[in-house]
């Protein structure tokens, strides 16, 4: 089971890119976790440019959405929202589908004691405009995170390891669902 991760950040020692690592390191067979490559290669969104011959870049994001069997994004909050590098990709696949009917999972981590909610809010409301499969147990919030896990991404707190383990294990069960449906 192939999970591409996203990290919603471009910093270097980011939680939510720390988040995927430890995903990553903690996940059991059958799932093969695989962090995709910095959001900023994508460029900025145009519609003149969605077209069926669209830039490099965008047939490569396209194709690792597709080639995965399921999606775990990992973002922090900026102004109440998702990165505008994340919104920017997400932008590119609207038009081509490639979430349609993917299992996700999605964590949003914060420093502050809210743990991202107000981004995490758009998010599931964007990723219900992209039709795609998830449940509450694919969502997990992690305020104060970087008490949390290290930016090699160990995490240093008993529940917030539970809840990240019990994500990954919902997240498999929906890919077995899709499989069979």
């Amino acid at each position: 089971m192939k999970v591409l991760a996203v990290s919603g950040s471009l910093r270097k020692g980011s939680s939510n890119t720390a988040l995927l690592l430890a995903a990553k390191r903690i996940a059991n067979d059958p799932l093969q976790i695989t962090l995709a490559d910095p959001l900023d290669r994508i460029p900025h969104f145009n519609p003149d440019l969605d077209t069926d011959s669209p830039p490099r870049e965008v047939i490569q994001w396209r194709r690792e959405l597709k080639e995965a069997d399921a999606i775990l994004f990992s973002s922090p909050e900026y102004a109440f929202a998702i990165p505008g590098v994340l919104k920017n990709a997400l932008d590119w696949i609207v038009s081509s589908a490639e979430l349609y009917g993917k299992p996700v999972g999605l964590i949003n981590a914060s420093p502050g004691y809210g743990g991202a909610s107000k981004a995490q809010e758009a998010f599931l409301h964007l990723l219900n405009v992209l039709t795609v499969k998830i449940n509450d147990d694919c969502v997990l919030s992690i305020p104060s995170v970087n008490k949390k896990v290290d930016p090699e991404g160990n995490i240093m707190d008993e529940q917030t390891e539970k809840e990240l383990r019990n994500c990954l294990a919902s997240l498999e069960r929906l890919i077995q669902d899709s499989k069979l449906s």
